[in-house]
């Protein structure tokens, strides 16, 4: 499948994507741009480091001996445990207490991204998405994926995906994610690095997001896609209600990032996040 050029992601400070799009995540959902990258956001001593310490307390698992290859969570996922909405607000209070402590004696990477957030959103107010009573969400959540494992086509939107109309992150009109690489895989190839494709979801696209079936699809209407290679520290975002894909990984290294999900309404002084 041939990547195209002129669809281009922007790199640059705050200043730099500011003065380019006056209303970065506008931009971002209107497609003028794939992906906004800050390189060099978070200090890439500070991943190695903190990568140790998840090997250190368990969190992560050495793949030598241990079966099949598994996605490992830290931290809570909305799509995994919003069935069940007791479960769901216990574990994002879990996660709460373990990011309170588990990034001491280094820069919290869950602030960085957010406070750089901020700075795109322009007049909007970040914060953890919550409920009315108060219960909040997983604020963010590292993934780590090991060799074999990623996910092919497809579009992230608690409105027009999930319908989990009984939350409140399902008020917003456009959803984002944000991804910041703590760690590559050892393929130089494509394994684990994302792919963005022109082409925000609608159900005419959704017929198309089935195996080999949707590659056929881009070739045909010559949609462009582009990758986004990352170097640990790197921080991007972009619109999750365009397709994109994560190739899967080759290789014994796993490929670890911090990701996040938010969402916004143009009308709406409010963007929350979620995991």
């Amino acid at each position: 499948m041939k990547t195209l050029k002129t669809w281009k992601p922007f790199e640059g400070d705050i200043a730099e994507i500011r003065q380019q799009f006056p209303l970065p995540l506008i931009a971002l959902a209107q497609g003028e741009v794939p992906a906004l990258v800050l390189r060099g956001a978070y200090k890439p001593k500070h991943c190695s480091s903190l990568i140790d310490r998840f090997y250190e307390r368990g969190l992560l698992y050495n793949p030598h001996g241990t079966g099949r290859p598994h996605r490992v969570d830290i931290g809570t996922s909305f799509g995994k445990h919003r069935a069940d909405r007791a479960k769901f607000f216990a574990h994002s209070c879990q996660t709460l207490e373990l990011f309170s402590t588990l990034f001491e004696g280094y820069d919290d990477p869950v602030r960085t991204m957010y406070e750089t957030l901020e700075k795109l959103a322009t007049d909007k107010e970040v914060k953890t998405a919550r409920e009315p009573d108060g219960q909040l969400y997983g604020p963010a959540i590292f993934r780590a994926y090991y060799a074999e494992l990623g996910h092919g086509p497809h579009y992230d939107s608690v409105a027009k995906r999930t319908k989990a109309f009984d939350y409140q992150v399902s008020r917003f009109e456009h959803q984002f994610a944000g991804v910041l690489c703590f760690q590559n895989s050892d393929s130089d190839g494509e394994g684990g690095e994302p792919f963005l494709y022109n082409c925000p979801w609608s159900s005419a696209i959704q017929e198309q997001l089935s195996g080999e079936k949707f590659r056929q699809y881009v070739d045909e209407k010559k949609i462009e896609r582009v990758q986004i290679d990352l170097e640990p520290g790197d921080l991007y975002f972009f619109f999750s209600e365009n397709i994109h894909e994560v190739p899967h990984i080759i290789g014994e290294r796993p490929r670890i990032v911090l990701a996040i999900f938010f969402a916004m309404s143009p009308d709406d002084d409010e963007i929350y996040v979620w995991a």
